[in-house]
């Protein structure tokens, strides 16, 4: 079996984050389960999000020994697969380094709301203190936050992006894309109530 369909939609999710500019070089990593198995799809390690192939996603078993393809996992593995064993209703994962919502996160405060639909749609989006890429500190750090907030389906982490999940790539890549949207609005709000006055000053004729 050679898991082309899986390989390839996890690639193409991967090109998706990368055009968004929610990573850079070879950070981030996505993952899914794969259907009928009890296998996981992930991002092969340091390979590029945005030239990435099929080639580069290998087949996983629940401890992250490869399967099938050639390479090493991503080294966020860990914590990938320990949230979807954690979370069964959800299937996909997606890890990336946006660049608002790391300021956020980086400022230790939980994902502002600005919208009416980042409310109802994206929900609670705690925060989690810095620590080594890789690490088990890392590794840890997120399953728990998963665990301790079973309501959220996403989290920031200070000093380095972003998880989220959802019952298909396609949903935990759409969530991913409203976390930053809704980052990037809060600090577009938070100037302009800083510069209110000024800014109703140009609307005069």
């Amino acid at each position: 079996m050679e898991y082309l369909k899986i390989r390839k939609e996890l690639a193409e999710f991967c090109h998706y984050v990368y055009e968004k500019g929610y990573t850079q070089a070879s950070g981030g990593n996505l993952s899914c389960r794969v259907p009928g198995t009890d296998l996981f799809a992930i991002k092969k390690t340091a390979v590029n999000m945005r030239t990435m192939t099929e080639q580069d996603v290998l087949i996983v078993d629940g401890n992250g020994s490869v399967v099938y393809g050639d390479g090493v996992p991503s080294k966020e593995t860990g914590f990938h697969l320990g949230v979807l064993k954690l979370r069964p209703d959800m299937n996909a994962f997606v890890h990336c380094h946006p660049n608002f919502a790391i300021g956020i996160a980086n400022n230790e405060m939980e994902l502002p709301h600005t919208t009416v639909t980042s409310r109802k749609i994206v929900g609670r989006v705690p925060w989690i203190p810095s620590a080594p890429a890789g690490s088990d500190a890392l590794r840890e750090a997120v399953i728990d936050a998963f665990r301790s907030n079973p309501e959220c389906n996403a989290i920031l982490m200070k000093e380095h992006g972003i998880c989220t999940i959802g019952v298909t790539l396609e949903k935990a890549y759409n969530l991913a894309d409203l976390v930053e949207q809704t980052a990037r609005q809060a600090c577009i709000q938070t100037f302009i109530a800083e510069h209110r006055e000024t800014i109703l000053k140009m609307t005069k004729i």
